[in-house]
């Protein structure tokens, strides 16, 4: 019980299992597998049909990503500790509509499908609160598309960072140390306009790097780029 309690802890505050009743969250990790991951090991691959398992981060890293109709690579989120991936086509037994991979050694707990959907439409607790953080999701998502559209490079790769910054350090410190071709496919922005604005900011003092280590030393100015754009 001691374990079970530790790991309920452990886990993202907006993470949809938090939407459940506590009776239904425990009967669901109960349920639930674990796995260890090797770096760039996908544990969901886009377009599989096997919407059976969501995806919860006990250490590590994935990456999520998608190919584009174009072909190329676009990178949408990376998940530490805690958090749950893979949950869509668990909803709703669709195909998958990304890829997640190790981002670094990682090890996950696989949540069986048949056990969540229980619990989340077994105590109305629970379906109100998967509702709930559901709809966040769609406004959170909505921000994301409208900043896209309207923002230009600058403001594009301050969230990017921002998005990146470890929550368990103070020192500015990413979750992970990506080259410049993964913030630039997290971004959507070219190599080269990583790199330039990467120094510009350097030179200014915004970060500093070691080889591919970065770190954020005014990350105010990075959030109010991130939110207000060239306004800011």
């Amino acid at each position: 019980m001691d374990r079970l309690e530790d790991l309920i802890a452990t886990l993202a505050p907006d993470t949809l299992l938090r939407a459940l009743a506590p009776d239904q969250l425990e009967t669901l990790l109960r349920d639930a597998s674990a796995r260890d991951l090797k770096p760039g090991e996908a544990i969901i691959t886009q377009g599989d049909e096997d919407g059976g398992f969501a995806v919860v981060v006990l250490t590590g890293g994935l990456k999520i990503t998608m190919i584009s109709a174009s072909g190329h690579e676009i990178i949408l989120n990376y998940c530490g500790p805690g958090e749950l991936v893979g949950e869509i086509a668990m909803l709703d037994s669709g195909p998958r509509t990304a890829t997640v991979t190790a981002a670094v050694p990682s090890r996950v707990l696989l949540l069986p499908s048949r056990t969540f959907l229980a619990a989340a439409t077994g105590n109305p607790v629970s379906a109100a609160g998967v509702m709930r953080e559901l709809a966040r999701r769609v406004r959170q998502l909505n921000m994301v598309i409208e900043s896209d559209r309207t923002f230009s490079m600058a403001p594009r790769l301050a969230l990017a960072l921002v998005r990146l910054i470890d929550p368990d350090k103070d020192d500015g410190r990413l979750r992970f140390d990506l080259n410049q071709n993964e913030l630039g496919a997290f971004a959507g922005l070219a190599r080269e306009n990583v790199s330039r604005l990467l120094s510009e900011w350097e030179a200014q003092g915004i970060i500093t790097r070691h080889g591919r280590a970065l770190r954020i030393r005014d990350r105010d100015y990075l959030q109010t780029l991130a939110e207000f754009g060239d306004d800011a």
